[in-house]
Formats: C-alpha cells, sequence, structure tokens
C-alpha cells in the first residue's frame, strides 16, 4: 500500500510536472504569434507608407509629358515675340497670354532653371549644345540657347547653353 501512494505522489507530481511545461510552452507559443502579428502590423503600416509615397510622387510627375508640350508653345511665344516689334501692339496681348500660361505651369510645379553667363556647366542642368571661344574659364556658360525648366524639383528639360572653350 505504501508503494500505491508513493507512486500516487509521483504520478500527481509528473502531472503538475507536465502541466507546467504545457503552459510554458503555451506561453512561448503566444509570444511568437504576438511578435507575428506586430511585425506583421508593422509591415502593413510600412507599406501604407510606402504606397502614399509612391502615391504622391506619381500625381506629382504625371503631367510631366503635358508639361513638357507646354514648352514647346512657350518656346513658340519667345520666338513670335522676337520677331514682333516693340511698338507693335499685338505684343501686349502675345506677351499677356505667355504670362497667363507660364503662371497656369507654374501652380503645377513647373520652374524655370536660372543660366546666368559665367555659371559652371552642371550636367544635371544644362546641355552644351557648342563650345565657343571666350575669355571666360573653360566649362562656364557662355550663352543660353534654349530655357530648362524643372517639374516639383526634377529637371525634365535642361538647358541648352554654348560653353566657353579652352583658346
Amino acid at each position: 500500500m505504501l508503494s500505491f501512494k508513493i507512486m500516487e505522489e509521483n504520478i500527481k507530481k509528473g502531472e503538475q510536472t507536465q502541466e507546467v511545461s504545457n503552459v510554458e510552452e503555451i506561453k512561448k507559443e503566444r509570444d511568437e504569434y504576438l511578435d507575428g502579428w506586430k511585425r506583421a502590423k508593422a509591415d502593413l503600416i510600412n507599406y501604407k507608407k510606402e504606397e502614399m509615397h509612391r502615391l504622391e510622387s506619381f500625381t506629382k510627375f504625371s503631367n510631366e509629358a503635358i508639361m513638357l508640350e507646354m514648352l514647346q508653345v512657350l518656346d513658340s511665344f519667345d520666338l513670335g515675340l522676337s520677331i514682333i516689334k516693340e511698338d507693335d501692339p499685338a505684343r501686349k496681348g502675345v506677351i499677356l497670354i505667355q504670362s497667363q500660361m507660364k503662371d497656369i505651369m507654374k501652380r503645377h510645379g513647373l520652374e524655370r532653371i536660372e543660366v546666368k553667363k559665367g555659371d559652371q556647366l552642371d550636367t544635371n542642368l544644362h546641355e552644351a549644345i557648342e563650345e565657343v571661344n571666350s575669355d571666360a574659364p573653360p566649362g562656364t556658360v557662355s550663352e543660353e540657347v534654349t530655357a530648362g525648366y524643372k517639374l516639383h524639383g526634377k529637371t525634365i528639360r535642361p538647358a541648352r547653353v554654348k560653353v566657353s572653350k579652352k583658346q
């Protein structure tokens, strides 16, 4: 009978040990699921942020092709104004229309690349179309031929310039 009691006590201890280990395994499994859920939630938040950034970028530059075509019209205005005499009454109307177009394009993120004589050639902003003899140091802008433009800070058409060369 004594041995039966000892066995019974050992079985109870074993069951308690087994129950404790089961609880520990369940807690460990719970923590793994919780960590996985936290990672998935963080991944979803990051995905949403990246997607919003991508969508904003797409929206900003979706009108780039239209802007490039409109720049051709602005160039035509410049060409037309170079032909119209200063005292011609039509000149004022052409300048007014050109100004309206520039304002609209500026509201949509277009800005002109400012180029000054003597600026260092920057291939991100300028396209050298010709080298000319000049007193200026080599590699500096001597003349702007065609205006360049940026759309929301991105160069969509570099300024075409003449660059000084070594004599």
